[in-house]
């Protein structure tokens, strides 16, 4: 059983190392945004690159959160400000009370960056410059 256990934890680091040299090579704009790891989990529960270049920001941004999303419209629970991208530093380590806002201002950048990537492949480093800036004013607003 340990054996397995140390076996497991060597092929997840494998897939890890695999995942972090193959993202830049497939979305470059996206993997800088939102990291290898999570941009890979996106591109996979859109169902591919072209799939969640397609979606609105609205969309990428409760991606991973179907469980939440389906409460919320049976009028169980409130409706979910995140999904995956929860584990992103810029809506994790955000004020709960701006969360929402850091998850919007992310997933608008990381849909552009999705539809950079599938329609035209440009690297625009730009795009991480303006998400940081906007990110530095959502939490400027925790203080006041």
């Amino acid at each position: 059983v340990c054996q397995r256990a140390v076996d497991l934890a060597d092929e997840r680091d494998d897939v890890r190392e695999y995942v972090e040299r193959q993202a830049p090579t497939v979305a470059p704009n996206l993997s800088r945004l939102a990291g290898p790891m999570l941009a890979a989990r996106l591109i996979a529960l859109a169902g591919g690159l072209g799939d969640l270049a397609k979606q609105p920001s609205g969309t990428l941004q409760v991606l991973g959160a179907e469980d939440a999303l389906f409460a919320h419209l049976r009028g169980h629970a409130p409706s979910p400000k995140h999904g995956a991208i929860y584990t992103h530093d810029y809506v994790r380590t955000t004020h709960p009370d701006e969360r929402g806002s850091a998850a919007r201002a992310l997933a608008g950048k990381l849909t552009i960056a999705a539809r950079i990537d599938h329609y035209s492949g440009d690297l625009r480093p730009e795009l991480k410059a303006e998400l940081d800036e906007r990110i530095e004013r959502i939490r400027a607003r925790e203080t006041e």
